[in-house]
């Protein structure tokens, strides 16, 4: 394997064929994997800031000052994951895409004529409400369960009707809905799109500073529908959606990565070569702080992790790890701004 590619795949700015071609030879033999792992590490240490090693002994390594670095155990861990990780979801990503082309992965949805008629609701509503930095679990009156990410809430009325369920989401749930083929749900959403569903479990994100609603279908059959167009989109299981908010442009679909698009309900904040924009907002609203990005340079960059207890602390040095990043914290402000030469 040549080592420029798997160095290319480590710093996520490999293409997709590139991508499949490095994976299989990882998934050859254990020996592919420790070599690739090996040089991922020394790749993540050798870019840390202010280090410097004494006899290659990683536990002899110090900062510029003589102290030793509190966070080498964390740092170490990091290099298993840090950039393109060969993690659970990204093996399973990979062999659910495997042989399909880009189109069929990533595709423009055939709108249906039908139309779907949504009734009002107009019993009175009790609010959920889950603040940044925190997670929660509703039960709703039939049974079912919704599970809330953070800075999000759940409208529900205290029983539902006869003949149909009806809630409002803003903000990021995954629901298990209770299987009623003659009580449907439906759920709708802060960007004026509202799914119709028997009994499934999906996950939905849906946050006002998001300019699409993603949509990840785990089991079932499901019906999305635009209220601005009156467009249907139907949803078959393990399939994603993505609905821009401009009603111009039609919704797009593909293969769902069910682990990545779930594992927040677990714990895990996972960004597999995510946009800066959008990693910056996911951690506003996953440690309830406010960033504010000192070089809009910053939002070019791209970025891949997989965190569970780590804190924003932790969660800054790896950007200034594995970037030109530095960062400052006053309260729970954060400011991150390119690093000086």
């Amino acid at each position: 394997m040549d080592k420029d590619l798997l160095l290319k795949f480590i710093k996520g700015v490999a293409s997709p064929k590139e991508r499949r071609y490095v994976l299989d030879w990882i998934e050859e033999n254990e020996n592919n994997a420790e070599l690739y792992n090996i040089l991922k590490a020394d790749h993540v240490i050798s870019n840390l800031p202010y280090t410097e090693a004494s006899g290659g002994d990683l536990r002899n390594i110090k900062s510029s000052t003589g102290q030793s670095n509190r966070y080498l155990a964390f740092l170490v861990k990091a290099a298993a994951f840090l950039l393109i990780p060969v993690s659970l979801f990204s093996v399973y990503q990979y062999l659910n895409f495997a042989g399909k082309s880009e189109d069929a992965l990533y595709s423009e949805f055939t709108n249906i004529d039908t139309v779907l008629n949504i009734p009002e609701q107009n019993k009175t509503t009790i609010d959920y409400r889950v603040n940044p930095g925190v997670k929660g679990v509703v039960m709703l009156p039939d049974g079912s369960k919704v599970w809330l990410n953070s800075d999000s809430y759940l409208k529900c009325p205290g029983e539902f009707d006869s003949t149909f369920r009806m809630v409002e989401l803003s903000g990021e749930g995954y629901f298990d809905i209770v299987s009623n083929k003659n009580w449907p749900m439906y759920v709708k959403t802060s960007k004026e799109v509202t799914v119709k569903v028997t009994g499934t479990e999906f996950n939905i994100s849906s946050y006002n500073n998001d300019n699409v609603l993603r949509f990840t279908l785990v089991n079932g059959e499901v019906e999305l529908f635009r209220e601005g167009t009156k467009q249907v989109f139907p949803v078959k299981e393990s399939q994603q959606i993505v609905i821009p908010d401009d009603i111009q442009l039609d919704g797009k679909r593909r293969i769902a990565d069910i682990y990545a698009n779930t594992a927040w309900k677990e714990g895990h904040l996972i960004f597999d070569n995510t946009p800066m924009s959008e990693v910056v907002k996911k951690v506003e609203r996953w440690y309830g702080v406010k960033i504010e990005v000192g070089n809009d340079v910053i939002l070019s960059y791209n970025f891949t992790a997989d965190f569970s207890s780590e804190s924003i602390t932790q969660v800054l040095d790896l950007f200034k790890i594995t970037s030109n990043i530095d960062y400052s914290i006053s309260g729970r402000k954060v400011n991150i701004k390119l690093q000086k030469n």
